[in-house]
């Protein structure tokens, strides 16, 4: 695919293009287009087919000024139906980030039960979330209102440890397809020449115990300056032996919701049907740990789960596999769940100096791309597929 090209046919010649950004041939990063704007079906194309091959996509510099999140969510809608974020419903009287489905009806938070208005409440006249009412923003942030104690979350001045490496929603039937960050701030700190965070303050994030020492060390291997880390899960794939390859094609793992749920079973390996590139789909044995139950690959018990995945994860994570993306404001960058991990930087928390802010908005979504808007999802599929059957309201897709 002739990624330069095709951007400058469906854009304009203006635009410049940046790829591939990893040593694995992953990510592309694109400036000199305005999502303010809308986009043609070509355009879209366009883009579809850029994150099939490259996994990762990055439309630089939107203007914060001008660039919402409505219209952040109106260009969600191409790549899928957007999904609320658990954090910001409650599902039978109880958070839905807590446990698992349940037949209790969807209830929306109100916003100031959110993030955002922690968030909003945390530097007063110095940074405040982009106005936006939709449940399925999730603010990412690094600091929040004062409570007691000192710090802007209840708490001093600490380094969080970071993430586990996961996909996005993995676990329910249908999962999520792509991710995306709308990057609002960052801590100015990482554009030095030292490092944000020091690497002797960063343990081991919140895995079960038991790893060997090979995948423990390419777990704790994770970004010092905010950055967030990729694994390339389509060229650790491509990089098996054959056999190996032809093996792995029918291999299904069991995913649950809960402990003691039935589960179900779905394919290790996917094909993009765009690219026709195969991937290694969340091949981690406990990607959630004491959040969501392991997963067995069937026909294998609880043990011999643990080392076939364990084994997968190692590769997955070696360094040429890697990439550790740099966040700057504007940028929106996208991508592809069945073709990636991703992971949370360690960071500081309990700041009390916006210069160490990182402030992010994140959408996902399931389901089909859509070339043309408004999307044409059928009620039973968002009531089957979405929380509380939500989908974007057309004066947001007309923004």
């Amino acid at each position: 695919m002739d990624i330069e090209g095709r951007f400058r046919d469906a854009f304009g010649r203006h635009v410049e293009v940046e790829a591939p950004l990893a040593d694995s041939g992953a990510g592309v990063r694109v400036s000199g287009i305005d999502l303010t704007d809308g986009l043609s079906p070509a355009q879209v194309e366009c883009l579809l087919d850029a994150l099939a091959h490259r996994r990762i996509l990055c439309l630089a510099g939107q203007n914060l000024a001008t660039f919402s999140l409505q219209h952040f969510e109106r260009f969600a809608n191409h790549w899928g139906a957007p999904v609320p974020h658990p954090s910001n419903f409650l599902r039978g009287g109880k958070p839905a980030q807590m446990d698992g489905d349940s037949l209790g009806a969807i209830e929306w938070r109100p916003l100031e039960q959110r993030m955002v208005s922690a968030v909003n409440g945390a530097f007063p006249g110095q940074l405040q979330c982009l106005p936006h009412e939709s449940p399925a923003v999730l603010v990412v942030a690094n600091f929040r209102k004062p409570r007691t104690g000192g710090g802007s979350d209840g708490n001093s001045l600490r380094i969080g440890g970071g993430g586990s490496w996961h996909t996005d929603i993995e676990y329910e039937p249908l999962p999520i397809y792509v991710s995306m960050f709308l990057v609002h701030r960052m801590p100015t700190a990482c554009t030095g020449q030292d490092d944000w965070i020091d690497a002797r303050a960063v343990g081991q994030g919140p895995y079960f115990e038991g790893a060997d020492r090979a995948l423990t060390q390419r777990r704790e291997a994770l970004p010092r300056n905010a950055e967030t880390c990729y694994a390339d899960t389509a060229a650790a794939f491509g990089a098996l032996p054959k056999p190996q390859q032809e093996r792995l094609l029918g291999v299904r793992v069991r995913r649950r919701l809960n402990e003691g749920d039935p589960g179900w079973l779905a394919p290790l390996v996917r094909t993009n049907t765009r690219s026709g590139l195969r991937s290694l789909h969340s091949p981690v044995w406990a990607s959630r740990p004491r959040v969501r139950p392991p997963i067995e690959v069937e026909g294998m018990s609880a043990e011999e789960s643990r080392a076939f995945l364990d084994e997968l994860e190692a590769h997955v994570l070696k360094p040429e596999f890697r990439y550790d993306h740099p966040h700057v404001a504007g940028d929106v960058t996208i991508w592809d769940n069945y073709m990636t991990l991703h992971n949370s930087p360690p960071m500081k928390v309990g700041i009390d100096d916006v210069a160490d802010a990182r402030l992010l908005y994140r959408l996902s979504c399931k389901g089909a791309p859509a070339l043309r808007l408004p999307r044409r999802d059928l009620p039973e599929w968002l009531s089957a597929h979405i929380p509380g059957g939500y989908a974007t309201p057309d004066r947001l897709l007309t923004a």
